[in-house]
């Protein structure tokens, strides 16, 4: 209360200055016609605290992931300003996921919906993804000696099996059912069939989308699309030759390029972090907290084994602020700990009794990141959003000969027959394969029955669709496992309608991101000298795993963990 009437007396001291304060509007606006954006290689959502040197260190702004929720209040201040004739984006190579990348495009069309003119700038080389977010504007100019990678998608998995025999690791595999390929990267010298014919499905998807941006290109065809992938690279010229760019010219050349279809005079570019802060600039502090649309993130792996999970007591916090009447549940996630996916879906649900909850997919929301939105009023995810997967997985590491080969012998004394069960050093007995099947069904059983309920279908109906296969956010929408395609702004739009109160409220709201401070969450225990020793080693081969093969890293670090049985998709390569 204290800060709310600083903030009004605030106000009030500043009110002789507002004459000044607009002639400074009327006179300080940035002079321009076109709005440059320079995307940077690194996208997200929604913006995440910063440390507050960031502010002040031009060198860490620079570093800063260009954010999706900012870009659609620019892209609407261009569209309502007939000053604008359009904006330039500027394509670097980029490191974002396809959903991500076509979040950005759906900003693309809305400029252009509104008449404005979209012009993509590519100065250096392009790939796929930069051909894909290009192919969304009106006219597309690459640097003279620009290369476009016109390669095709391809995707990689590595398989570690002839490895581990080597050096005496095995892996036990056990999964419901025969599309939950997890792991079997670990347990296979090669590809299984129900892995290749769902890669191939999300494969299929992604390069349709992928043709279906370049034949939208004017004078372009499906078949012309297909016939350039043939061509493998193509630079400047060639590009243009071929219908897949309008041009070539040097960045200091863009002015000049701009307006030529129309004035042919000068361009006057205006950068958009200096024409954004002048139309976001507001002269009063916003006096007392407004209603917000609560988002809570699920991001990466799942994983229970570090305490509490942040979405926890995120989506408590949700439930009781007065102020948050709908949450958005953002999930980009494979999945993980069964356990904990089921404890945040708890929360979802226990939110869902007192306000709406729409699920936003990401990139990935497959597995564990599947069943904690199953339960939600709504899911929206983009068509190259890779999802499903509704199966449960288990793997147990054998170290056996390995110990052998070192010169290690165990001796165990157990107090029950199945004591020592998940240990490494023995095999399983037949009736511990029983145990651990009958786990792996009843968790699968509970998934299935789970997703029927939250979709308010059949169990029998979502048994074929689950089965652990993934889904491309186009083929789950025509399943069922989606209610919409699209971004975070057609996630909003969604909780919207199903948030009750005054429609002039509800159309003001905004989503604002619940982050858990430290006090949120249960204090971890203090760490005596020998734990701290063996977190610094598990750090550094954690490190050079994740370069060699994350989703190992991945599954070591969740087998740690109380979970034996888990709610994971690892065994889907990144489609470039």
């Amino acid at each position: 209360m204290i800060t709310y009437a600083l903030r009004g007396i605030g106000n009030l001291l500043k009110l002789p200055l507002l004459p000044l304060w607009w002639a400074g509007r009327l006179f300080g606006r940035p002079k321009g016609d076109w709005i440059e954006i320079r995307l940077r290689s690194q996208i997200e959502e929604l913006p995440k605290p910063r440390h507050m040197l960031y502010r002040y260190v031009p060198q860490l702004q620079a570093k800063l992931p260009t954010n999706i929720a900012a870009l659609r209040k620019l892209a609407g201040h261009v569209a309502a300003d007939k000053k604008i004739k359009g904006v330039v984006l500027h394509v670097p190579g980029l490191r974002a996921g396809w959903a991500t990348i076509q979040s950005v495009r759906d900003v693309l069309a809305e400029i252009r919906a509104s008449g404005k003119e979209v012009v993509a700038y590519i100065p250096e080389a392009g790939g796929n993804k930069e051909i894909y977010l290009a192919m969304a504007a009106d006219r597309v100019y690459l640097a003279p000696q620009a290369t476009l990678m016109t390669l095709g998608l391809a995707l990689s998995s590595k398989y570690y099996k002839t490895l581990l025999d080597k050096i005496g690791i095995g892996v036990e595999r056990f999964a419901r059912a025969e599309y939950k390929t997890a792991a079997e990267s670990m347990t296979r010298e090669g590809m299984s069939e129900p892995q290749r014919e769902q890669l191939t499905g999300l494969m299929n998807a992604f390069d349709g989308a992928l043709t279906d941006a370049i034949a939208s290109r004017p004078g372009m065809t499906q078949e012309k699309a297909r016939e350039i992938f043939d061509k493998g690279m193509i630079r400047g010229t060639h590009a243009v030759e071929l219908g897949l760019a309008d041009g070539t010219c040097y960045e200091d050349e863009l002015p000049t390029v701009l307006n030529q279809k129309t004035t042919g005079k000068l361009a006057r570019i205006v950068a958009a972090s200096g024409y954004y802060g002048f139309m976001e600039a507001s002269f009063f502090a916003q006096f007392a907290p407004r209603p917000y649309i609560a988002v809570v993130e699920v991001e990466g792996a799942i994983n229970g084994a570090k305490g509490t999970h942040p979405a926890v007591p995120a989506l408590r916090l949700a439930r009781k602020d007065p102020r948050a009447l709908g949450v958005l549940l953002r999930v980009t996630s494979p999945g993980g700990s069964a356990m904990t996916s089921d404890l945040i879906h708890r929360e979802v649900m226990r939110v869902k009794e007192k306000k709406p909850v729409v699920a936003a997919f990401g990139d990935v929301a497959a597995s564990g990141g599947y069943y904690v939105a199953a339960g939600t009023d709504a899911i929206v995810a983009q068509p190259t959003t890779i999802t499903g997967s509704i199966g449960v997985v288990s793997a147990r590491f054998m170290a056996k000969r390995f110990m052998d080969q070192l010169g290690v012998n165990t001796e165990t004394i157990r107090s029950a027959p199945h004591a020592d069960m998940f240990s490494p050093t023995r095999a399983l007995e037949a009736d511990e394969r029983a145990i651990l099947d009958r786990e792996l069904d009843g968790f699968y059983d509970a998934f299935v029955s789970l997703v029927a309920d939250g979709r308010g279908r059949d169990k029998d109906e979502v048994e074929p669709l689950a089965r652990g296969r993934v889904w491309s956010g186009t083929d789950a929408k025509k399943h069922g496992l989606v209610d919409a395609l699209g971004g975070l702004d057609v996630a909003v739009a969604e909780l919207k309608k199903r948030i009750k109160g005054p429609a002039a409220v509800v159309e003001r709201l905004e989503p604002a991101v619940v982050w858990v401070k430290q006090g949120n969450v249960p204090p971890a225990p203090p760490q005596k000298a020998a734990q701290v020793a063996q977190l610094a080693t598990a750090a550094v081969t954690r490190s050079l795993l994740n370069d060699f093969a994350p989703e190992v890293a991945d599954l070591i670090e969740l087998a740690k963990g109380p979970d034996k049985v888990l709610m994971y998709a690892c065994g889907v390569p990144e489609i470039e």
